[in-house]
């Protein structure tokens, strides 16, 4: 068994209580599926984060230039970014993933409000963490994004490539094209093609090119170094451990919509 395949299996029912959780059980409307992206958007955001710290870590970002030891994960790092960063949006413009998706949530409905706020409080210098607080973001919200924080500030690029890499979510983007399927068939004058072609671009540069790229770049950051592999697994743990949270929290509000107010 390789590093990567110990790792996985050692993630197994952490990756099965994600796979298995309550939430995709509720995600049935565009409703839920706008509850759901008001939340889900700070995951989106925060992982641009622990790509742009990893493309830090792993290319030379100042001048004068300097060669990078390890030419192979400035590549790996670079095609990420790429498609990313700069993918091409619908209409083939170059576009970041992050921007497809805050045009996706306006196109269905979802307010982009509080984060849009957040980052515009981060461009005034606030930190992460106080922005967060001042606007009063939901408890596994700020807990989630305050653990990528904590990875990124290690400065060890194997622990952030963890987080990057295994912390992330599989099935939501099968399980919104067909409910996206489901409410266009039923009117044919609502279309969701911005959110649509958001997950359709998400699936093919997770499965075809940056699922793949990921684990390599673990690969290669860990080499033979068992406390390396260690880091990797624990963070990888923690970073599942939050990402179910975050579903709780999402869990937790569409209930609170359901519930009858006299």
């Amino acid at each position: 068994m390789t590093n990567i395949e110990n790792i996985q299996a050692q993630i197994a029912p952490l990756r099965k209580a994600l796979i298995n959780h309550s939430l995709y059980q509720k995600l049935s409307t565009i409703e839920d599926i706008q509850s759901f992206m008001e939340q889900h958007v700070f995951a989106v955001w925060d992982f641009m984060s622990l790509l742009k710290a990893l493309q830090k870590h792993l290319t030379c970002t100042q001048t004068p230039w300097i060669p990078n030891e390890n030419t192979k994960l400035s590549r790996f790092i670079n095609e990420i970014v790429l498609g990313e960063e700069s993918d091409l949006n619908q209409a083939g413009v170059p576009q970041s993933h992050f921007e497809m998706y805050l045009e996706a949530m306006e196109q269905v409905g979802a307010t982009p409000r509080l984060i849009t706020d957040f980052i515009a409080q981060i461009k005034k210098g606030v930190s992460v963490q106080e922005a967060g607080q001042q606007l009063g973001l939901k408890p596994a919200v700020q807990n989630f994004i305050n653990f990528t924080f904590a990875v990124i500030d290690s400065k060890k690029p194997h622990i952030i490539a963890s987080a990057f890499t295994f912390g992330r979510e599989d099935l939501i983007p099968d399980l919104f094209l067909e409910i996206i399927k489901n409410e266009e068939s039923t009117n044919q004058k609502i279309s969701y093609s911005k959110l649509t072609y958001y997950l359709q671009r998400h699936i093919e540069l997770d499965g075809d090119e940056h699922g793949p790229l990921s684990l390599l770049m673990i690969q290669e950051l860990c080499g033979n170094d068992i406390k390396k592999w260690d880091e990797v697994l624990a963070v990888a743990s923690q970073a599942l451990e939050h990402r179910i949270k975050l579903w709780d929290s999402v869990v937790e509000q569409l209930s609170e919509q359901l519930e009858p107010s006299f």
